[in-house]
């Protein structure tokens, strides 16, 4: 991955010299065109040299993770001061087990974080055998349609990012 990015770099630069411009746009020119020859070329060296996976598409997978970690901040956000501003505070506060899908220590260290950052739920522990969290959530009536939203919202994300898949 590493060396795709470094052939963008050259045909960039490679670009901005033949054009005679030493400037930054002629130079995100040729890293455009750089991007668009990776990808032509991504079947014949996929598996010898480029890797599995273009490098810009792993990116777009980071930033559409932090992107949709950002979201359910905004809205785990309006939820708790909504329930803050409540006449009467009336919460459920339950701790349950989550099972995981992720396998990897950053996969379950990334989740539980996210988990933890996200107002109203708390990561407590980390099973033993690494295959399930106990999650602490301050209000909730619906148990299966918090695991489900953890697994339709963080756990896929962090499953895309993976590299080795």
């Amino acid at each position: 991955m590493a060396l795709q990015f470094l052939i963008n770099i050259l045909v960039g630069v490679v670009w901005m010299f033949f054009s005679g411009n030493y400037n930054s746009e002629y130079f995100a020119v040729g890293f455009f065109w750089g991007m668009v020859l990776l990808f032509i070329f991504r079947k014949t060296f996929a598996k010898n040299i480029l890797g599995d996976q273009l490098y810009y598409i792993y990116v777009y997978k980071w930033i559409k993770l932090i992107l949709m970690f950002l979201f359910e901040l905004l809205k785990a956000d309006i939820n708790v001061l909504k329930l803050m501003f409540k006449k009467d505070l009336d919460v459920n506060p339950v701790i349950f087990e989550y099972p995981l899908e992720v396998t990897k220590n950053w996969q379950i260290t990334l989740l539980a974080n996210m988990i933890t950052l996200t107002p109203g739920t708390l990561t407590v522990n980390v099973g033993h055998d690494n295959k399930t969290l106990h999650i602490h959530c301050l209000d909730t009536d619906d148990i299966p349609g918090e695991i489900e939203g953890i697994k339709n919202s963080f756990e896929k994300a962090i499953l895309e990012v993976d590299l080795n898949g």
